[in-house]
C-alpha cells in the first residue's frame, strides 16, 4: 500500500505492560501519558500530537526506558507527517540502541514500511524476507498479526496486489481486536480494487467502514471511502464521488496526512473535471500539486498536471498547456518509472531466492557426496582384507552415485545459469558475465554495447491466445536473435518479455545493425505455427560503454531508457541513447 500510515497504525495494538515495581515508581504518570499517546497515534492524531509536545518539555528528566519510547514516538510523528527521512534515521538508531526489545521490533517493522513508502524496494524486501523466515517461530499472537499486516502493506506498496491480498486475508481470519480488523479490511479492499475484482455496489465497502468506526479508526475508514469513490470516478459518476469525499475533506486535512490529502484532492479534481466544473477542477489540481510537493510524484500529481493542461488547452492558453504538458510528461515518465523498478525489484528478489536455493540444493548434493566417500573411505581401511568383494561392489556403487552426482550437478547448473522456458541466459548468471566483459573491455581499451529490447504489446498475446502461445513467441523471439549473435555475445532473458544482448568488442554502428537484423527477424516470426494467426514486433534501446560508461547498472538503465523512447515513438524500431 503506497501510504505508509497503515503500519503505523497497526503497531497501535503492540503495547508496553507495566510489571508490579514499575506501578511503585513515582514516574508512573510519564508512563501513563507515554502509553496514552501511543494509542491516540491513529485514532486522534490532534490530541497525539499535543499530548507528544507536552512530554517532549520535560525528557531530560526521565529514565532511559522513558526518553526511547519517547524517542520511538517522535519517529512516528515525523512519518506520519510528510517526513519519513527523520523519522527512519530515528528508528535506526532506536534499533542499533540498548532498548526495550520489543519496542525495538516495533521500530524495526517501521523501517521496513518506511523502506516502502520510500520505493527502496530491494532493502525493503530483504527486511521482509526475514520477517517472513522468522514468522513460523513467533508464539505471541499480538506481534504475529502484526507480522501478517507488514507483510500486506509491503506487497501491496510493491504493486504485489495477490500477495498483499493473501497477507491481508490471513490477518482477516486471525484477528483478534477491533482495530486489526479494520486495517485487514483495508488492505484488502486495496487489493482487490487494484485487481479489478470489486464493484461499487459490493458490501465489503459497508463492513469495511463499519468495523473501521466501530475501531474509532476514523483515517482507515476514510481510506475505504476514497477507494469507493474512486470506483464512482472510474465508471463515470462523479457526483456519488463528491457525495462520498466531500463531507470528509475537512476531517481528512486536520489529521496533516500530507499524502492522503494529496490523494483526496486528486480524486476531487478528477469528480469536478467528469461534472466539466474548470473551476473546482482547478482549484483542487493546483491543490494536489501544492501539498505533494515535498512527497514526491505519484499518480495523483501526474492526474493534476494533465487535468490543468487540458483545462488550459480547452480555454486556449496554449504557452500554459504547453508548461503543463511538459511537467505531466515529466512526472508521467517519473511514475511509470517507479513502477517498472517495483517489477524489477520483485523479480530480482525471485531471481536471487531461486538462485540461492539451487546452490543450497547444490552443495546439499556435494555434502551428501561427500559423507558417502567417507563412509566408504572408512569401510576400505577397516575391511580392507576381509570384505575384498565387498569393497568391490561398494566400489562400484560409488562410482554410480558419483556419476548420478555429475548429472545432477550438471542439471542444477544449468537451472543455475540458464532461463528455462527459452534456454538462453537467467538474470543471476548474466551479472557475473556482464561486470567479467565490462572489466575485460575496459581494461583491454575494447568497444561494448548494450541492446535492451521488450515485445511489444506481449500481455496482448497472453490474454487473446493464451500463455501456451506466449510461452512459444519467447523461445521463438530467443531462438532467432541466438541464431544471429556471436558466440562471445551474452544473450538474456531479463524477465517477462524483456531480452538484453551484451556485445563486447562491439562499436555503436555495428550494434545499430545488429539491433536492427534482430528487429527485423522478430517481426518476420511466421505466428501460424503457434496455431494462431498474429504479428510480433519489439522496441529496442542501445547504448555504449563510451556513451554510459563501465557501471553495468547505468548500462542497463540508459538502454532501457533509449527502449522506452522506441516505444513511445510508436514501437518496432531500434533507438539509440543520447547523454
Amino acid at each position: 500500500m503506497k501510504n505508509s500510515v497503515f503500519i503505523l497504525m497497526l503497531l497501535l495494538s503492540t503495547n508496553f505492560s507495566l510489571s508490579a515495581e514499575d506501578r511503585l515508581k513515582p514516574s508512573l504518570n510519564i508512563d501513563q501519558q507515554l502509553q496514552a499517546a501511543d494509542k491516540l497515534r491513529s485514532s486522534e492524531p490532534a490530541k497525539f500530537a499535543d499530548l507528544l509536545n507536552k512530554l517532549q518539555e520535560n525528557a531530560d528528566t526521565y529514565t532511559p526506558e522513558q526518553r526511547d519510547y519517547l524517542e520511538y514516538l517522535i519517529a512516528y510523528s515525523f512519518t506520519f507527517q510528510g517526513n519519513p527521512n527523520e523519522g527512519l534515521s530515528k528508528f535506526k538508531r532506536l534499533v542499533n540502541s540498548s532498548a526495550n526489545k520489543l519496542l525495538k521490533f516495533r521500530a524495526n517493522l517501521s523501517i521496513i514500511n518506511i523502506l516502502g513508502n520510500s520505493q527502496n524496494w530491494n532493502e525493503g524486501l530483504s527486511y521482509l524476507s526475514m520477517l517472513l523466515e522468522a514468522l513460523p517461530a513467533v508464539e505471541d499472537e499480538k506481534v504475529y498479526q502484526l507480522a501478517l499486516a507488514v507483510s500486506a502493506i509491503f506487497y501491496n506498496q510493491l504493486g504485489q496486489y495477490k500477495l498483499g491480498l493473501t497477507y491481508g486475508q490471513r490477518l482477516s481470519d486471525r484477528a483478534t481486536t477491533p482495530r486489526n480488523i479494520c486495517i485487514s479490511k483495508g488492505f484488502i479492499l486495496e487489493a482487490k480494487l487494484k485487481l479489478n475484482i470489486l464493484d461499487k455496489d459490493s458490501i465489503e465497502f459497508t463492513k469495511g467502514i463499519d468495523a473501521c468506526e466501530q475501531a474509532n479508526e476514523t483515517l482507515m475508514s476514510n481510506f475505504i471511502r476514497s477507494y469507493l469513490a474512486r470506483l464512482h470516478i472510474n465508471n463515470g459518476k462523479p457526483d456519488q464521488a463528491l457525495a462520498i469525499l466531500l463531507p470528509k475533506r475537512q476531517e481528512i486535512e486536520k489529521t496533516n496526512y500530507a499524502r492522503f490529502t494529496v490523494d483526496i484532492y486528486a480524486a476531487l479534481a478528477r469528480a469536478y473535471h467528469l461534472k466539466n466544473d474548470a473551476e473546482q477542477t482547478r482549484y483542487y489540481a493546483l491543490n494536489t500539486i501544492n501539498k505533494a510537493e515535498k512527497l514526491g510524484t505519484s499518480e495523483s500529481v501526474v492526474q493534476a498536471y494533465y487535468l490543468l493542461y487540458h483545462l488550459a488547452n480547452k480555454n486556449n492558453e496554449y504557452k500554459l498547456a504547453l508548461d503543463y504538458h511538459v511537467k505531466y510528461t515529466k512526472a508521467n515518465k517519473t511514475y511509470l518509472d517507479s513502477i517498472q523498478a517495483k517489477h524489477l525489484a520483485y523479480q530480482l528478489a525471485e531471481h536471487q531466492a531461486i538462485e540461492q536455493e539451487t546452490k543450497i540444493q547444490l552443495l546439499d548434493e556435494q555434502n551428501k557426496l561427500l559423507r558417502v566417500e567417507q563412509d566408504l573411505a572408512q569401510a576400505e581401511a577397516e575391511n580392507n582384507k576381509l570384505f575384498i568383494s565387498l569393497l568391490i561392489a561398494l566400489s562400484t556403487l560409488l562410482i554410480f552415485w558419483a556419476y548420478k552426482s555429475r548429472l545432477t550437478q550438471k542439471r542444477l547448473r544449468q537451472m543455475a545459469e540458464y532461463d528455462a522456458l527459452t534456454g538462453i541466459y537467467n538474470r543471476g548468471h548474466f551479472t557475473q558475465l556482464a561486470l567479467s566483459s565490462l572489466e575485460y573491455c575496459q581494461s583491454s581499451n575494447l568497444p561494448l554495447s548494450c541492446i535492451l529490447f521488450d515485445l511489444d504489446k506481449f500481455k496482448n498475446i497472453n490474454d487473446s491466445y493464451g500463455h501456451t502461445c506466449g510461452d512459444w513467441v519467447l523461445k521463438k523471439t530467443a531462438d532467432v536473435c541466438r541464431n544471429i549473435g556471436r558466440k562471445n555475445d551474452i544473450f538474456v532473458r531479463l524477465g517477462g518479455e524483456e531480452f538484453c544482448i551484451f556485445l563486447p568488442g562491439c562499436d555503436l554502428p555495428t550494434a545499430k545493425e545488429f539491433a536492427e537484423l534482430c528487429r527485423r527477424e522478430i517481426a518476420a516470426i511466421d505466428c501460424t505455427e503457434s496455431g494462431a494467426n498474429f504479428n510480433v514486433t519489439a522496441s529496442f534501446g542501445i547504448t555504449t560503454a563510451q556513451l554510459s560508461g563501465f557501471d553495468l547498472d547505468k548500462i542497463i538503465a540508459d538502454a532501457d531508457q533509449a527502449m522506452y523512447l522506441s516505444k513511445n515513438n510508436g514501437r518496432n524500431q531500434v533507438s539509440l541513447f543520447t547523454p
